[in-house]
């Protein structure tokens, strides 16, 4: 049988269970105003490939540093768990199914591609780089709702799940 890349379609359950307490973690984080020290036993002492804080006497390059994992922990598993909800196979693929996951892809490319422009044109400073991470998280998002929606209008149809 020929790879074609997708995971086997028993994960996209867990994925989309993960995936969405996921989000609706990092969602919650950020409401209740993404606390500076996060969650207290996630501070750990870590390997930094790149840190300079601004003002700051440790020299700028490669080091230890301490760094709660929070923002970074959520963000590993909204990226590992939304690729695999949207790369698990149905239980029925065929090119009708494959091109509905194209189109959802081909869809969330273009809106965030707009998202991402507007935010260039008319948000600054730190903001902007908040923005972006928001644009990580949004792009898998947009692509697994579109993908849902659009296998859940095929279903419906009276098409065989």
């Amino acid at each position: 049988m020929k790879n074609d890349g997708l995971l086997p379609a028993a994960w996209k359950a867990p994925a989309a269970v993960l995936f969405s307490l996921s989000v609706l973690s990092a969602a919650f984080w950020l409401a209740v105003g993404a606390p500076e020290g996060g969650i207290k036993w996630l501070s750990w002492r870590i390997p930094a490939l790149w840190s300079h804080e601004f003002l700051s006497s440790t020299a700028a390059g490669s080091h230890w540093v301490v760094n709660n994992l929070t923002d970074e922990l959520l963000l590993v598993v909204i990226t590992l768990s939304g690729l695999v909800l949207g790369f698990s196979r149905e239980r029925v693929e065929d090119e009708l199914i494959r091109q509905h996951r194209w189109k959802a892809l081909a869809h969330a490319t273009w809106i965030n591609a707009l998202l991402f422009l507007a935010a260039t044109l008319t948000v600054y400073g730190l903001t902007y780089l908040y923005v972006m991470y928001a644009q990580l998280v949004a792009f898998l998002v947009l692509f697994n709702v579109l993908l849902a929606w659009s296998l859940r209008t095929h279903y419906a149809s009276g098409h065989e799940e």
